[in-house]
């Protein structure tokens, strides 16, 4: 006897006793921890992949400037195994008082990490380019908002297809006991990456009337595309006043032949859950598809809508709800992820069962072009309570889940575990057992890179 939960947009109606055929399962392919002891308490809370590398990685402070932070990278051999470089990527010259690698975007050749300055000047983002040294990377400069303007929260939320960068300006920090900056009307800058190196070409921003507090919360990107969330209130911190913004809102920006960027469509929630303050909060985005998770900030319940491209433009294409056992969390969909044209999503507080809380599935249209839930994560070593779920990321059929250590746990040092979707078509048989198993050298930095102050487009109305 299993327990299936009904949800009609995100808010649980009913809760049913009833039999069903468990989901089909896959288990991880591989384990990638650090090769060595790690400094950052969370370190494998951020992950990314690109082809055939992944990096696990936590944030880290910078006490006394100079060289900080630990990212470890695998490669994928020949052989089929994953091999980890032999040492681990820091960030150079940092500032004294900066906290790195919270945020982290790979694509292509291309990785860009967030280096958030605590001392009220301007925030930057690091890139770095793959190469085959010891640890992988070569330091290539920051990323850094025009010269001569005051940004202390560029980074917020970065994005890259390896050619393009998106980086906003919306403070997701959280700063002790300070206040988060929140600005009238940010933007989202956009690099392009050539063959000297990275170039701001111009921003992107929503008309001041619209208020649009928290656009750039949630970024999303692929070429010649980039999806904006803009919800009207994020979560704050217990020390954090509520910042309520203008309308929700998801603009999806194209650029056109011509070069030329423009707005594609807007999304809003739906006419009955406009108390969803979060709308678009987390998204995940192809070009035919984005995923959408809305929440009721300052409340718990969250939920997450599709939308597909049609011939008339932008269209609600459907909810993603688990079939049976699991019940989700204020964490549901808080990690999104598009790989082969499925949706895979997190929630680190999602409830199975006596089981340890998390959640890792995968959604895809059925014959009728309904989104159902056709596969489930689960892993055979141990991680941490409460964190399974909180990161994703995935590049073709390959989806790697963050799997932050825990000393206390026994999850030592971190890092992520990688698995491999299936195959359109092929069949997956269900897994028995638990879900969960108990715990138990520098190169010189190039010049930065300031962005353009060049709107790219007329700022959109409300």
């Amino acid at each position: 006897m299993v327990t299936l939960t009904i949800v009609c947009f995100g808010t649980i109606s009913a809760s049913l006793a009833l039999a069903g055929p468990p989901i089909p399962t896959i288990r991880q392919s591989a384990v990638l921890d650090a090769t060595s002891p790690t400094v950052s308490p969370t370190f494998g809370m951020v992950v990314g992949i690109s082809g055939d590398r992944v990096a696990a990685t936590g944030p880290d402070p910078s006490k006394t400037g100079g060289s900080v932070g630990q990212i470890a990278t695998f490669a994928l051999q020949p052989t089929g195994d994953w091999k980890p470089f032999r040492e681990m990527q820091s960030v150079d010259q940092t500032r004294a008082g900066t906290m790195v690698l919270q945020r982290l975007a790979m694509a292509g050749e291309v990785m860009l990490i967030s280096e958030d300055r605590r001392d009220g000047g301007s925030s930057s983002v690091v890139a770095f380019e793959s190469v085959e040294n010891n640890s992988g990377w070569k330091q290539q400069g920051r990323l850094e908002p025009p010269t001569g303007s005051l940004e202390t929260a560029f980074g917020g939320v970065i994005a890259t297809d390896g050619v393009m960068a998106a980086i906003s300006t919306v403070d997701m920090r959280v700063l002790g006991d300070k206040a988060r900056n929140v600005q009238v009307s940010p933007k989202v800058f956009l690099f392009k990456r050539g063959a000297d190196g990275w170039k701001g070409i111009g921003f992107l921003q929503r008309d001041e009337s619209s208020k649009p507090t928290f656009f750039g919360a949630a970024l999303a990107m692929t070429p010649n595309q980039v999806v904006v969330g803009c919800p009207k209130a994020i979560v704050a911190a217990p020390h954090q006043d509520l910042v309520v913004g203008g309308d929700a809102v998801v603009v999806i920006y194209r650029r056109n032949a011509d070069g030329a960027w423009a707005v594609d469509g807007e999304i809003k929630p739906p006419p009955d859950r406009l108390d969803y303050l979060g709308f678009g909060s987390t998204i995940a985005a192809s070009d035919s598809v984005v995923a959408v998770r809305m929440s009721q900030v300052p409340t718990a319940n969250a939920i997450v809508l599709v939308y597909r491209r049609g011939q008339t433009g932008w269209v609600y294409d459907g909810e993603l709800a688990p079939l049976i056992d699991v019940t989700p969390g204020a964490g549901w969909g808080i990690a999104l992820a598009i790989a082969d044209d499925r949706i895979v999503l997190g929630d680190p507080t999602a409830l199975n069962g006596d089981q340890a809380p998390g959640y890792v599935g995968a959604f895809a249209r059925d014959s009728s072009g309904t989104w159902v839930e056709s596969l489930r994560f689960q892993p055979t070593v141990a991680v941490t309570t409460a964190r399974w779920g909180v990161g994703i990321r995935a590049d073709g059929r390959r989806v790697v889940v963050a799997r932050p250590q825990s000393e206390r746990e026994g999850i030592v040092p971190g890092g992520a575990l990688l698995f491999m979707l299936p195959a359109a078509g092929e069949v997956v048989a269900p897994v028995g057992g638990p879900a969960m198993p108990p715990a138990g050298s520098r190169t010189t930095t190039p010049a930065s890179t300031p962005a353009s102050s060049e709107p790219l487009i007329a700022p959109s109305k409300p």
